[in-house]
């Protein structure tokens, strides 16, 4: 199943990264219901900003976690480092990614953009960097 064209490898990636996406997004939405002053947009940029990044941090572990389990068992092939290395290895370049990731989302709430906006963009900037980073120097193919 992971072998074949690296389009194929990206679809399933993809799918992995979807669902990633969805644990990250779920969270972020679950504080907007159980904590909406929290994250309100009617607070000051500046507020807002640090808040969001809060949220986003919380985010990140378990959407992590999904992604690294999924894209070791669907997408690339394990076996370039071992197991704890290759874990460690991999959120190294997820929590690069999401500190990119998070530069983009202040710049975009600076610039009057809402949180979702930012939010979507801190996604999609994460998931290209990640697909790259991943195939080229943790996983064997």
């Amino acid at each position: 199943m992971r072998n074949g064209p690296v389009w194929a490898q990206f679809i399933r990636y993809a799918v992995c990264g979807a669902l990633a996406t969805v644990v990250m997004l779920s969270i972020y939405i679950l504080f907007e219901w159980l904590a909406p002053e929290y994250i309100s947009e009617d607070l000051p940029t500046q507020e807002r900003q640090v808040h969001l990044r809060w949220v986003m941090v919380c985010a990140f572990i378990p959407s992590n976690l999904i992604a690294y389990f999924t894209n070791r068992f669907f997408v690339f092939t394990p076996g370039r480092h071992s197991f704890w290395r290759e874990m460690g290895i991999f959120t190294l370049i997820s929590a690069i990614s999401f500190s990119g990731g998070e530069l983009g989302k202040y710049l975009m709430i600076s610039w009057g953009y809402p949180n979702y906006v930012a939010a979507l963009m801190f996604v999609v900037s994460s998931a290209l960097v990640n697909f790259a980073a991943r195939k080229l120097i943790i996983f064997k193919g």
